[in-house]
């Protein structure tokens, strides 16, 4: 399930049916937090089975296990196997939720809370669903676990595999663009909207934040192309006068 752009752009939560409100954290949030934890909780919440492996030093443990047996590890069981590392989701799921969230070691689940009334739980089979939520509200590519239980073709399952461990593999090797932490870009977007500031920037959510910032890049653009042809013209005979408003989000 994808959002629509306008419930990603709005600082209302976006409700999960028997979930709970998923929120898009403003910058004063992320602030008061650290952008160092907010940074490790959204890598908790991207992690999948294999990386969790890799993270507590045991990727060649993992890797000895045959396919059958990694099949039926998923990383919410991970993830709440021990109290600390169920805290520390509890914590998590707090901080990107409107509602209280609180860990039943009885039910294996989360249950949410609002004023003390349970409203919803997270499980090990909604578990994918919010944290790809939670990455959409914080302009995050999600990764889903892929479920290869309905593929009947051995082949195809091993193609598969293939092609999910490819993807693993080079996002280990993709060096981190330092024009684009989230400090620089608040700086860049604050200091370049007529409107937005260092001072009332905080206020907006991430999302805003990365989408103003998205939408500054392309009118720039716009103005530059705008005004070069205006002077010399261009070989087509042609400039798009609707491009400083056209869809940037990925569903154009």
């Amino acid at each position: 399930m994808k959002a629509g752009y306008f419930e990603l752009l709005s600082p209302e939560p976006i409700y999960l049916p028997n979930v709970g409100g998923i929120i898009s954290p403003k910058l004063k949030d992320i602030s008061s937090i650290g952008l160092n934890t907010y940074q490790y909780y959204l890598t908790i919440l991207l992690m999948d089975v294999n990386s969790y492996f890799t993270l507590i030093g045991e990727a060649a443990q993992y890797e000895q296990l045959s396919e059958e047996e990694k099949d039926q590890i998923h990383v919410f069981d991970l993830l709440t196997m021990t109290e600390q590392s169920s805290v520390l989701l509890q914590n998590i799921l707090n901080f990107f939720l409107k509602e209280d969230v609180i860990y039943s070691a009885q039910q294996k689940c989360f249950l949410v809370q609002k004023e003390e009334t349970i409203i919803g739980t997270i499980s090990k089979e909604t578990y994918s669903q919010v944290c790809d939520f939670i990455c959409q509200r914080n302009c995050l590519k999600s990764n889903p676990e892929e479920d290869f239980s309905k593929i009947k073709s051995k082949k195809a399952l091993e193609i598969m595999k293939k092609i999910q461990k490819g993807k693993s593999d080079k996002k280990k090797h993709t060096k981190s663009d330092k024009n684009l932490e989230l400090g620089n870009i608040i700086s860049a977007v604050a200091n370049k909207s007529q409107s937005l500031n260092i001072l009332n920037i905080w206020d907006l959510t991430v999302f805003q934040v990365w989408d103003c910032f998205s939408r500054l890049s392309n009118n720039t653009i716009y103005d530059i192309q705008s005004m070069s042809v205006a002077a010399w013209g261009n070989k087509d005979n042609y400039f798009d006068a609707a491009s400083w408003y056209k869809r940037i989000d990925s569903d154009n």
